[in-house]
Protein backbone atom coordinates (compact mmCIF):
# COMPACT_ATOMS: atom_id res chain seq x y z
CA UNK A 1 0.00 0.00 0.00
CA UNK A 2 1.46 3.84 -0.54
CA UNK A 3 1.50 5.76 2.14
CA UNK A 4 -0.18 9.14 1.37
CA UNK A 5 2.42 12.22 1.15
CA UNK A 6 2.17 14.89 3.87
CA UNK A 7 2.62 17.77 1.57
CA UNK A 8 0.88 18.38 -1.73
CA UNK A 9 2.80 17.44 -4.96
CA UNK A 10 5.29 20.47 -6.32
CA UNK A 11 2.75 20.27 -9.31
CA UNK A 12 -0.56 20.47 -7.09
CA UNK A 13 -2.68 23.53 -7.87
CA UNK A 14 -2.18 24.71 -4.38
CA UNK A 15 1.47 24.19 -4.18
CA UNK A 16 1.70 26.73 -7.25
CA UNK A 17 -0.16 29.04 -6.01
CA UNK A 18 2.16 29.14 -2.94
CA UNK A 19 4.93 29.51 -4.78
CA UNK A 20 3.46 32.56 -7.20
CA UNK A 21 2.42 34.21 -3.78
CA UNK A 22 5.88 33.83 -2.09
CA UNK A 23 7.49 34.70 -5.28
CA UNK A 24 5.58 38.19 -5.24
CA UNK A 25 6.05 38.78 -1.72
CA UNK A 26 10.26 38.95 -2.18
CA UNK A 27 9.00 41.32 -4.87
CA UNK A 28 7.38 43.41 -3.42
CA UNK A 29 9.74 43.10 -0.39
CA UNK A 30 12.92 43.90 -2.46
CA UNK A 31 10.87 46.94 -4.25
CA UNK A 32 10.07 48.42 -1.11
CA UNK A 33 13.34 47.90 0.59
CA UNK A 34 14.90 49.94 -2.77
CA UNK A 35 12.09 53.04 -2.28
CA UNK A 36 13.13 53.12 2.31
CA UNK A 37 8.92 51.89 2.89
CA UNK A 38 8.24 55.74 2.63
CA UNK A 39 10.97 57.18 4.06
CA UNK A 40 13.30 59.62 2.64
CA UNK A 41 17.11 58.48 2.18
CA UNK A 42 18.46 61.70 1.17
CA UNK A 43 21.77 64.03 2.46
CA UNK A 44 20.87 66.28 5.62
CA UNK A 45 19.85 69.41 4.75
CA UNK A 46 23.40 71.83 4.80
CA UNK A 47 20.73 74.25 5.53
CA UNK A 48 22.34 77.11 3.26
CA UNK A 49 19.83 79.40 1.87
CA UNK A 50 19.81 82.81 -0.10
CA UNK A 51 16.36 85.53 -0.64
CA UNK A 52 15.52 88.79 -1.20
CA UNK A 53 13.44 90.52 1.54
CA UNK A 54 9.28 90.99 0.68
CA UNK A 55 10.21 94.50 0.48
CA UNK A 56 13.04 94.14 -1.78
CA UNK A 57 15.57 95.95 0.70
CA UNK A 58 17.65 93.30 1.98
CA UNK A 59 19.46 90.04 0.74
CA UNK A 60 19.45 87.25 3.86
CA UNK A 61 21.85 84.73 3.62
CA UNK A 62 21.05 82.03 6.29
CA UNK A 63 23.27 79.98 6.84
CA UNK A 64 23.30 76.87 9.70
CA UNK A 65 26.86 76.41 11.61
CA UNK A 66 26.19 72.26 10.72
CA UNK A 67 23.77 70.68 9.12
CA UNK A 68 20.15 70.88 9.57
CA UNK A 69 19.22 67.86 12.69
CA UNK A 70 16.73 67.45 15.42
CA UNK A 71 17.07 68.97 18.47
CA UNK A 72 18.92 72.57 18.71
CA UNK A 73 20.36 74.53 15.62
CA UNK A 74 22.52 77.77 15.18
CA UNK A 75 22.23 80.02 12.27
CA UNK A 76 24.56 82.59 10.92
CA UNK A 77 22.45 85.17 9.09
CA UNK A 78 24.13 87.79 6.46
CA UNK A 79 22.08 90.96 5.51
CA UNK A 80 23.15 93.04 2.60
CA UNK A 81 21.49 96.15 1.53
CA UNK A 82 20.13 95.02 -1.91
CA UNK A 83 21.12 98.41 -3.88
CA UNK A 84 24.25 99.36 -2.32
CA UNK A 85 25.75 95.65 -1.23
CA UNK A 86 26.80 96.90 1.69
CA UNK A 87 26.26 94.85 5.72
CA UNK A 88 23.22 95.96 7.18
CA UNK A 89 24.31 96.57 10.18
CA UNK A 90 22.47 96.82 14.05
CA UNK A 91 19.29 95.72 12.79
CA UNK A 92 17.17 94.22 15.34
CA UNK A 93 16.92 90.24 13.50
CA UNK A 94 14.18 88.50 14.77
CA UNK A 95 13.76 84.56 13.27
CA UNK A 96 10.11 82.35 13.94
CA UNK A 97 10.49 78.88 13.44
CA UNK A 98 7.88 76.48 13.26
CA UNK A 99 6.46 73.83 12.03
CA UNK A 100 3.10 75.13 11.14
CA UNK A 101 0.98 71.41 10.54
CA UNK A 102 1.86 70.78 13.88
CA UNK A 103 1.68 74.06 15.80
CA UNK A 104 5.17 74.29 17.04
CA UNK A 105 7.23 77.47 17.39
CA UNK A 106 9.37 79.29 18.64
CA UNK A 107 11.12 83.19 18.23
CA UNK A 108 14.39 83.74 18.24
CA UNK A 109 16.66 86.95 17.86
CA UNK A 110 19.83 87.29 16.57
CA UNK A 111 22.77 89.32 17.71
CA UNK A 112 24.97 90.88 15.92
CA UNK A 113 28.61 89.50 15.74
CA UNK A 114 30.22 91.25 13.03
CA UNK A 115 28.83 94.30 10.61
CA UNK A 116 26.34 92.79 9.03
CA UNK A 117 26.43 89.10 10.64
CA UNK A 118 24.20 87.62 13.03
CA UNK A 119 23.74 84.54 14.81
CA UNK A 120 20.37 83.23 15.65
CA UNK A 121 20.84 80.51 18.38
CA UNK A 122 19.73 77.49 19.50
CA UNK A 123 16.82 77.22 17.32
CA UNK A 124 15.05 74.06 18.41
CA UNK A 125 13.91 71.42 15.78
CA UNK A 126 11.70 68.88 17.62
CA UNK A 127 10.99 66.53 15.18
CA UNK A 128 11.28 66.08 11.80
CA UNK A 129 9.50 66.82 8.88
CA UNK A 130 9.06 70.36 7.09
CA UNK A 131 9.69 73.87 9.40
CA UNK A 132 9.42 77.33 8.03
CA UNK A 133 12.14 79.81 9.18
CA UNK A 134 10.38 83.24 8.59
CA UNK A 135 13.88 86.13 9.37
CA UNK A 136 12.55 89.66 9.93
CA UNK A 137 15.08 92.87 10.24
CA UNK A 138 13.76 95.68 11.86
CA UNK A 139 15.30 99.07 12.50
CA UNK A 140 12.99 102.42 13.47
CA UNK A 141 12.17 102.49 9.62
CA UNK A 142 12.41 99.78 7.87
CA UNK A 143 11.05 96.03 8.10
CA UNK A 144 11.94 93.69 5.71
CA UNK A 145 11.92 89.48 5.90
CA UNK A 146 12.39 86.60 4.47
CA UNK A 147 10.37 82.96 4.72
CA UNK A 148 12.80 79.76 4.41
CA UNK A 149 11.78 76.05 4.43
CA UNK A 150 14.21 73.67 6.11
CA UNK A 151 13.60 69.46 5.88
CA UNK A 152 14.57 67.94 9.19
CA UNK A 153 15.36 64.57 9.33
Amino acid sequence: MIEPREQPSPKSPARRRWARARAALLVALAVLSSAGCGSRDVEPDDGHRLDVGANGRIEFAVESTEPIKRGFNTFHVRLTWTDSRDPAQRMKLRCYASMTGMGHGSVHEGTEIEPGLYEVADVPFGMGGLWDVQCRALTSSLIDEAAFEFDVH
